[in-house]
């Protein structure tokens, strides 16, 4: 399908079979304990055809009507869906019983909710295969210490394997963006950290404990309204050192500091 980019949609089509096949390849190994796919932005159709053939029913949610359109004629077997993937609810697709692997080049100016959605979803996802601007792909895949590295990560964390598992030029796309992407893929996990229950909670947690993230540790409790004695007794309880900054310190310890703080 030839397409013609609109700006007001952040559209980006990815043309090189390069890098095509490599996102299929990662879409097939993740693929395994699915029983239903949906592909977010599929635009002109690059990666459709090769998501059909791994055999799952498959759904395409589209912003764009054009598009839309011409892939609902060109791809019977693809159940597309007008609309924009932050509002749409993916129970309802395929029913309740039905076991996501999502995959998408999701649009720069909305990969962060479109994704934070996807990830709020561990009982019906079980695995995400998706690109995204490199910055962003960091905020979420980034280890402790690393490029990144934050509150999106630690929350991703309590209930996700996360990889980046490569870079993608801008040459890769037309037009060409003026960034670098990255292909990120998402494991729910087996035993997650946390409840699915506590993802409004935790995430509001690490919001006021990143708030200030050049301060140490020592002073963090401020933002999360813990007395000195108290948070200085937390710190060396969990053997974090008060000199550390939030991003500096691991998602499981920021599991237990957020169990210990609702104990107390």
């Amino acid at each position: 399908m030839h397409a013609r980019a609109k700006k007001s949609l952040g559209q980006h089509f990815l043309v090189d079979s390069t890098w095509i096949r490599r996102i299929l390849e990662a879409a097939g190994e993740a693929s395994a304990s699915a029983t239903a796919l949906l592909e977010i932005g599929p635009g002109g159709g690059a990666l459709t055809p090769g998501l059909l053939d791994l055999g799952l029913p498959t759904w395409a949610v589209e912003a764009d009507r054009e598009l839309a359109g011409t892939l609902a004629k060109e791809q019977p077997n693809l159940r597309v869906v007008l609309g924009d993937a932050r509002e749409h609810d993916l129970p309802k697709l395929a029913g309740s019983s039905a076991r996501w692997l999502v995959v998408g080049n999701l649009p720069y100016n909305a990969g962060t909710q479109i994704l934070r959605r996807i990830l709020a979803s561990p009982g019906e996802v079980v695995s995400a295969v998706v690109m995204l601007q490199r910055e962003v792909a960091w905020k979420f895949c980034a280890d402790a210490g690393g490029e990144g590295y934050g509150p999106l990560a630690v929350w991703t964390d309590g209930w996700w394997e996360r990889r980046l598992l490569f870079s993608v030029p801008p040459g890769a796309f037309r037009p060409c963006p003026k960034v670098i992407s990255a292909v990120c893929r998402f494991d729910a996990r087996v035993r997650a950290t946390l409840p699915a229950d506590e993802q409004a909670s935790f995430w509001s947690f690490l919001r006021m404990a990143f708030a200030s993230p050049r301060k140490a540790m020592g002073t963090v409790g401020r933002s999360l309204g813990r007395p000195a004695e108290s948070w200085a007794e937390i710190l060396e309880h969990l053997g974090i050192d008060r000199l550390a900054r939030p991003n500096q310190v691991e998602p499981a310890v920021w599991v237990r500091l957020f169990d210990l703080l609702r104990l107390r």
